[in-house]
């Protein structure tokens, strides 16, 4: 046995010498985020950024963090393992972490921080396959502070974005590709339908189609409405909220929404703009509801609005969660 330790011990250290070479495929949750720090402690600078990441996200019976966030020191990066997150956040050359810095972003990119024209950059896959990998720099730490707050929600949303393309492409690994073609013929539209994913209803008289992932419940819907104006906007959210009330009346057995809740922005859903609300929806003739997030297209072809209807009820469980992977589906739809 004494003779094996040597073996086993260097066996150990080249497993742990290879986490930076994409032995291992990142693990954990999306909602977690690794941040690389000079001294991997929570102080300066460090704080503004673990606010900002820390986001609390109001879901009316519960309040979430949007992200999770474990520190660690430049000095112990090598030795860290891959994660689906992390963060590298410190000012440019200077320390360990400024070396860090500058082996991810390059030289041409430190000259743009010194300057004051960048602070965010984005690595995908890098360095391992999986990994996302958000710099966040500056040219003292007065500016880095500054840069962690003032580029919040920008890096939230990049972490984000990238969450949901890499989710997407693991649920889609499978899919029932049948489905797809079935709606398109139909309906006119697509939306790739994962694996995991079933057709529960398809309704004419809504109209709409829905379908679901159980255990615990996630709910997405496409319906449509015709639309005689030219575009639609914000501005059009008395139109757009009685749209998805009688939506969620009919499709659901008589969802209600709480109007005090509902909220509305210009957003995104795929290559398409949008109009996005969300709000809490409240069943009315028992005591359950959850959240939803809904996006409304306007279709110039056909004069109609699409509405893509993320909905979930999962007591006990983090909603955040489950709202991400609907949006990874529902930002595969397609008007052609």
């Amino acid at each position: 046995m004494r003779r094996m330790l040597p073996t086993v011990l260097l066996t150990v250290f080249f497993l742990v010498s290879c986490f930076r070479q994409a032995s291992f495929p990142p693990l954990g949750s999306y909602s977690n985020i690794v941040v690389v720090t000079e001294n991997g402690k929570v102080e300066g600078p460090t704080t503004a950024l673990i606010r900002e990441l820390q986001h609390p996200v109001d879901y009316y019976t519960k309040t979430e963090l949007q992200f999770r966030v474990r520190l660690i020191s430049a000095y112990d990066f090598e030795k860290e393992p891959p994660s689906k997150n992390m963060v590298l956040f410190g000012v440019v050359r200077q320390g360990e972490i400024g070396k860090i810095i500058e082996s991810f972003i390059g030289s041409a990119n430190v000259r743009r921080v010194l300057e004051g024209r960048s602070n965010v950059f984005k690595r995908l896959n890098y360095p391992t396959e999986g990994q996302l990998t958000v710099i966040v720099t500056a040219s003292s730490r007065d500016f880095l502070a500054k840069a962690a707050t003032e580029n919040g929600e920008q890096i939230r949303d990049i972490i984000e974005e990238s969450n949901r393309e890499r989710l997407r492409a693991y649920l889609l690994q499978r899919e029932n590709e049948d489905t797809s073609e079935e709606m398109y013929a139909r309906y006119g539209f697509r939306v790739r339908v994962p694996f995991l994913y079933e057709l529960n209803q398809q309704r004419r008289d809504v109209p709409g189609v829905e379908l679901v992932r159980k255990m615990p419940h996630r709910g997405l819907t496409i319906s449509w409405r015709s639309w005689d104006g030219e575009d639609i906007s914000v501005a059009d959210s008395t139109a757009l909220y009685n749209m998805r009330a009688d939506l969620a009346w009919k499709m659901y057995d008589n969802d209600v929404m709480r109007k005090d809740l509902v909220f509305f922005k210009e957003d995104r859903l795929g290559p398409y703009d949008a109009v996005r609300m969300e709000g809490y929806w409240e069943n009315s003739k028992d005591l359950y509801g959850g959240p939803f997030r809904c996006f409304f297209v306007y279709d110039r072809v056909k004069s109609r609005v699409w509405i893509i209807d993320c909905l979930v009820y999962a007591p006990g469980f983090d909603k955040h969660i489950l709202l991400r992977e609907l949006q990874s589906v529902a930002e595969t739809f397609s008007m052609s």
